[in-house]
């Protein structure tokens, strides 16, 4: 069996080549100012359009597609983008759960934890996984998110912020005891543990990067879950950047 990379400094093969979650090799160049300008002069809403322009631009491997990329492959390259062009560490403000206090708190990203496909052959695009829902019986067969299903995600969550869970399940499905026109009503019917053992074998198959992390409040101590703030130009773009870039009148 092949001893697969742990975390996201391990993935690093060569300089600037990875071994990406999706179990292949890619080639990633830092960015350069032009990236930095397609990440600042984005119309409003178009954040999704300005980040597959920069990692397209950054993924020097021919062929590749970063709108077919899977979902967890997508996270990988954005977080090693983020380490090649400006280091290993990450400083963001939190706020603490219990007293409110806010401060900074610093990650190393080349420490994130990375799950790899167990099998290649789960990333190609006609590939679907079947399961048997335990309650109900049913049968569900799924697919794995991929680059192009980001924009619908962004869609659900404005237009569905109350149903957003069922509706990311729902992306997934290609059918349901062989009907392939799943309603949204369907899906929300399934009782509750079958719905919560679909999410289980969908955390089990999946790759990606861990992006949990522990916090601990400098004030009263408090360690508390998260994960890594990674939406927004912000975390390609690092604060002094976006300070020193912008015009005098954003100040």
């Amino acid at each position: 069996m092949i001893e697969l990379p742990k975390t996201l400094a391990e993935a690093e093969i060569r300089p600037g080549v990875f071994l990406f979650p999706g179990r292949w090799e890619g080639e990633l160049r830092e960015m350069t100012t032009a990236e930095e300008d397609m990440l600042l002069n984005h119309r409003q809403g178009r954040e999704w359009e300005a980040l597959n322009k920069v990692l397209q631009a950054c993924l020097v491997t021919p062929g590749v597609d970063v709108t077919d990329m899977l979902v967890g492959d997508r996270v990988f390259a954005l977080i090693q983008l983020r380490r090649i062009t400006y280091g290993d560490e990450f400083v963001f403000r939190v706020t603490c759960p219990r007293c409110n206090a806010r401060f900074e708190w610093e990650e190393n990203l080349g420490d994130l934890k990375v799950r790899y496909l167990e099998d290649p052959e789960y990333a190609k695009p006609e590939h679907t996984f079947t399961f048997t829902l335990p309650k109900s019986g049913k049968t569900i067969k799924w697919r794995m998110l991929r680059g192009r299903d980001e924009q619908k995600m962004a869609v659900l969550r404005r237009e569905h912020p109350d149903a957003l869970m069922t509706s990311i399940m729902l992306l997934r499905v290609v059918e349901i005891e062989g009907e392939k026109m799943v309603t949204r009503k369907a899906f929300a019917d399934l009782p509750a543990s079958d719905a919560a053992a679909f999410r289980g074998e969908v955390e089990a198959r999946e790759c990606g990067v861990n992006t949990g992390i522990a916090v601990e409040c400098p004030e009263c101590w408090n360690v508390f879950d998260m994960d890594l703030p990674l939406a927004g130009q912000g975390f390609l773009l690092p604060t002094g950047i976006i300070r020193t870039t912008r015009p005098p009148s954003w100040r």
